[in-house]
């Protein structure tokens, strides 16, 4: 069995293209290797630089197995699905319960009596069959505790300017094995048997996830995948690039370099996101947020607070309109706390607001205009917490 090797992951597209320069110039010539499981061996075909590299199927599907609960509620269907280590396989027939006669590579399975239930599977190739994959599931007539202890991750947090790919996982530690999985964020699909779920985001995205199983629904969990520059809300699309966005605490003094998260160049916003509890009392304390030279020269810095990222607009001590309160100067200051705004006094914020700290290599004098001029001005910004 011989398919194209083209239209598989981008892992193997760059593969392919190293070998098309290989045969067009072949003083450059090397050892490529491509690993697939599911490839007995390849073939090269088509004239340089146009060329196909095709993987060859062999050999019947191998080391199958089913994955799926072992244990289900009667009346309750569950997802067994059937994977193989090697062979692409590309038919199936299951036996056992209602999986019997299936064809696809998951079965809905059922019961409506209590007890275990064996369920088989054969996955099959263009060359033959492989081997047989064998599970058991105990039905009962008890729902299983709702989950407990979810959460969801991501192959990344941090994208950049553009977006890509990110693979979502959820998981639970306690009560029972989730059987479903409610997705929500850029159109994933909606419910999925599975815990990873794959998409493709331009812009700043927040995925949440709710596992759930006969007894009941587990607790709902998030994840914020970041994208800098383009698409991300408030005037970042402004920017030619915004360096991953930087989680601050309420009420806990922090330190930060910009180098630990890239080039603090021109044109370059460093953002940091500061969420006020709901039922925050007024502030008796005021806080401080500073940016400072940090093992570089002197850099005028413009530093902003506002409900909105990346916004250098002129001040509005309301927030309506621009930033609450703004610094410039080599070592930038903004004074915050929660109170009600004040014309002449720090940037008042209120409880349950979500604002953004953002800083810029720019300076005032003698023209307004960016100050770095360099791959990278580093910079260090240090959090003085407000009270409570």
């Amino acid at each position: 069995m011989t398919r194209p090797l083209i239209p598989r992951t981008s892992a193997a597209l760059a593969c392919v293209a190293m070998a098309f320069a290989f045969v067009a110039v072949p003083v450059h010539a090397g050892t490529v290797t491509l690993n697939d499981t599911n490839c007995d061996s390849f073939t090269l075909s088509g004239t340089a630089p146009n060329q196909t590299l095709n993987c060859i199927v062999s050999n019947p599907p191998s080391g199958c197995t089913i994955s799926g609960p072992a244990t289900g509620t009667i009346n309750s269907p569950i997802t067994l699905t059937a994977t193989c280590a090697t062979g692409s396989a590309n038919a199936w027939l299951w036996t056992g319960g209602n999986c019997q006669g299936v064809t696809t590579q998951s079965c809905a399975a059922n019961s409506g009596s209590a007890g275990p239930v064996a369920y088989s599977v054969i996955p099959r190739n263009n060359i033959g069959a492989g081997n047989t994959a064998n599970t058991t599931v105990t039905w009962s007539n008890t729902p299983p505790a709702a989950p407990t202890g979810c959460s969801l991750s991501a192959s990344t947090t941090n994208l950049p300017i553009g977006g890509g790919a990110v693979v979502l996982t959820a998981s639970c530690t306690g009560g029972g094995a989730p059987t479903s999985y409610v997705w929500a964020g850029n159109n994933l699909p909606t419910p999925t048997a599975t815990n990873v779920a794959s998409t493709s985001i331009t812009a700043t995205t927040t995925f949440t996830v709710t596992p759930s199983n006969a007894g009941g629904n587990g607790n709902p969990a998030s994840v914020t995948v970041n994208v800098a520059g383009s698409g991300t809300s408030g005037f970042c699309n402004l920017y030619a690039n915004v360096l991953p966005i930087i989680d601050v605490t309420w009420g806990q003094q922090g330190a930060w370099y910009s180098s630990t998260s890239g080039n603090f160049a021109d044109n370059t916003v460093w953002q940091f996101r500061l969420v006020v509890p709901p039922g925050t009392p007024n502030s008796s304390v005021i806080g401080r947020f500073t940016v400072f030279e940090y093992q570089g020269p002197s850099t005028p810095r413009q530093l902003t607070i506002s409900t909105q990222p990346c916004d250098f607009r002129v001040k509005d001590y309301t927030g309506a309109n621009g930033p609450l309160a703004i610094s410039n100067g080599s070592s930038a200051e903004v004074d915050y706390g929660v109170s009600v705004p004040f014309i002449f006094g720090p940037a008042g914020l209120t409880a349950g607001q979500t604002y953004y700290i953002s800083a810029r290599n720019w300076q005032l004098d003698p023209t307004p205009q960016s100050s770095c001029g360099m791959t990278s001005c580093n910079a260090g910004s240090n959090n003085i917490p407000a009270t409570p």
